[in-house]
């Protein structure tokens, strides 16, 4: 009598294939379903000639309203300031709303 492996070992190199797949996709499906969402605000200039505010400054100001700040960093045309919980970035963006003009958008 021969083993099943010998028999068909086709199936069973399919069988495992998909067996690793799956599991790659529940893992990858797990670790998306636990992160928060992005703790982030970004400020964009919506006018040509205008520079981006000084992240110090931001920063000052933040800080003193007791929101804590984890990174700011500049991108393309933008700024994005970074905060360990949503509710800070919330805080964040009334904070910004009231000391930026209208020359900035924030999202």
């Amino acid at each position: 009598m021969r083993s099943l492996f010998i028999q068909y070992p086709r199936q069973i190199i399919i069988a495992a294939i998909l067996f690793l797949i799956a599991i790659a996709v529940s893992v990858f499906a797990y670790q998306h379903s636990w992160q928060s969402p992005e703790a982030i605000v970004k400020i964009n200039v919506t006018n040509h000639g205008v520079s981006l505010p000084d992240g110090f400054f931001l920063y000052q100001h933040l800080s003193a309203e007791g929101i804590t700040v984890k990174s700011i960093t500049s991108g393309s045309d933008s700024l994005i300031i970074s905060f360990n919980s949503v509710d800070d970035s919330h805080a964040a963006e009334k904070v910004l709303k009231e000391i930026l003009d209208s020359g900035y958008r924030i999202e």
